[in-house]
């Protein structure tokens, strides 16, 4: 993968730009442009579908609240994301003060309504599963920005300088994040 910066999508600053002037359905073709990944990321970042949708619906609640001042400084999704991560480490730290993080559950690939692969027998499902669940609760046992940072690298394909403005932190954070956070995994994983 390389480290180069993804083009601006100005057709978002267009849509939002419309929006501004008064186009509801514009912000609407944001919200189903964007709606799929961003969900996919905080699901990946909470392990739970309905905190993730939720999460997701606030993240564009604040945009859409904070399209007239926004400028395209950086990608409208980049923007998203941003207000996404913020409200999922908030959120990380409410659900922590209740009560420990749970363990990823058998009924995860269940949940994710995931089908067994043509030809494969119950048993290399077994094991699929197993390893994906011990590979989910290895990431979801990562320190957040650790997490964070993997999430939007590996699921994202968001190049450093993207993470770092989405986690409000620098490039060279990002690479250290990144090196730790592989390293652990592939500790917890033995690999």
């Amino acid at each position: 993968m390389s480290e180069e910066r993804k083009p601006a999508l100005p057709e978002d600053f267009d849509l939002l730009a419309a929006f501004n002037e008064g186009d509801e359905s514009a912000f609407a073709r944001i919200v189903e442009k964007h709606s799929g990944r961003l969900i996919n990321f905080l699901y990946r970042y909470t392990r739970d579908r309905g905190a993730a949708e939720d999460l997701a619906q606030e993240a564009f609640l604040r945009l859409y609240r904070a399209a007239p001042a926004l400028e395209p400084r950086a990608s409208l999704s980049t923007v998203l994301f941003r207000f996404a991560y913020n409200l999922a480490v908030d959120s990380g730290r409410r659900a922590a003060a209740r009560a420990s993080i749970a363990a990823v559950s058998l009924d995860a690939a269940a949940e994710r309504g995931l089908e067994p692969a043509g030809g494969a027998s119950p048993e290399e499902e077994l094991e699929k599963s197993q390893s994906e669940e011990r590979t989910a609760a290895a990431l979801a046992a990562l320190p957040g920005p650790q997490r964070t940072a993997l999430l939007l690298r590996v699921y994202e394909d968001r190049s450093y300088a993207e993470i770092a403005e989405i986690m409000d932190t620098t490039v060279p954070s990002v690479e250290s994040l990144l090196f730790r956070a592989r390293r652990t995994l592939a500790e917890k994983l033995g690999k």
